[in-house]
């Protein structure tokens, strides 16, 4: 028993020093056609606004660095929401701000929200025809893993699969683009590639595990690949919930791999955390760049010995009981 699980820990102690030494390699730079994104920005909401404020603010996060902003949507037949919506793509179509409606999946959306997809497809046609700076929507969660009146699990995407979400998808026109979000951890995507592959212009990819960003370089390589190389936007987490925030070094570690293997950045709700805010000044500067890679790889290796030592203390718990 011991041996096989000194041995266990002698392979993953290997496979770490092979994740810092691909980690050591300083060569790679920020894309070039990196978008950065705004995701329900906690400070403000756009589509609350009114007149010259609301003119005002989109070019403010314009002028930041933001290419896109993103906020939900319940139900297209409410005249309340769907006026916010028209109002704010107006004021956008005058700046280079691109906006991108949420949906909710049906285990978040509850009683309030419209899942007449067809409906939301000819809804989104006409933006699309009206207004240069409607983008496309998302939808949450995607392949999020829901309890079903807490009896049994079951995955979002079966549950759109059941409510025709798919066949829906046919009646939207090809420039109004659609992005599932992913969850890395999660799977489905070869359900995603199978039956959204024609459908989907990028995916949106989270992580679960925000505190460790180890094998997230392997992990978004292997997916754009998977994926046909189509575009993957990443979420990151300035904070998270109202328990946690990111040290600045996980933050500016994420930044770094993402702007790399990533082909857009959204900055989940808190876009004037310092450290998004210096991002979004110096991101164009290559000094910059490689303080935020030594950042990467100084996060990289502390995460690789804090599993070494995980390890060794498992593996000598486990000594002592035998």
């Amino acid at each position: 028993m011991l041996l096989t699980v000194s041995l266990s820990a002698l392979i993953c102690i290997c496979m770490s020093d092979a994740r810092a030494q691909l980690y050591n390699d300083t060569t790679l730079n920020k894309r070039e056609k990196l978008t950065i994104g705004a995701w329900i920005p906690s400070h403000l909401y756009l589509e609350t606004m009114q007149g010259d404020k609301q003119v005002n603010v989109i070019r403010s996060l314009v002028s930041q660095g933001f290419n896109e902003y993103y906020f939900v949507m319940r139900d297209f037949n409410n005249t309340n929401e769907t006026r916010a919506a028209e109002k704010l793509l107006n004021a956008a179509d005058t700046t280079d701000l691109k906006i991108i409606i949420i949906l909710l999946p049906l285990a978040e959306g509850g009683r309030h929200a419209s899942y007449d997809w067809k409906g939301w497809m000819l809804y989104f046609n006409k933006l699309a025809e009206k207004h240069t700076s409607f983008l496309g929507f998302a939808i949450d969660d995607f392949n999020a893993v829901v309890d079903i009146r807490r009896v049994y699990l079951m995955n979002n995407m079966d549950l759109m699969e059941l409510s025709n979400f798919s066949s829906a998808l046919s009646y939207k026109r090809d420039d109004v683009q659609f992005y599932p979000v992913m969850y890395v951890e999660t799977g489905e995507f070869e359900t995603l590639k199978k039956e959204y592959d024609k459908y989907y212009k990028a995916v949106i990819l989270v992580s679960t595990l925000y505190s460790n960003i180890s094998h997230l370089g392997n992990d978004l390589t292997n997916l754009s690949k998977n994926l046909d190389n189509k575009p993957i936007k990443f979420i990151v987490y300035p904070t998270y919930g109202d328990f946690y925030s990111p040290s600045d070094r996980l933050l500016m570690a994420t930044l770094s791999l993402t702007s790399r293997l990533a082909d857009g950045i959204i900055v989940y709700r808190n876009t004037t955390h310092p450290v998004v805010q210096e991002y979004l000044y110096k991101n164009n500067d290559p000094k910059y760049m490689s303080t935020l890679r030594l950042m990467e790889n100084l996060q990289i290796k502390n995460e690789i010995l804090e599993s070494r030592r995980d390890i060794v203390m498992c593996t000598f718990c486990l000594y002592q009981r035998n």
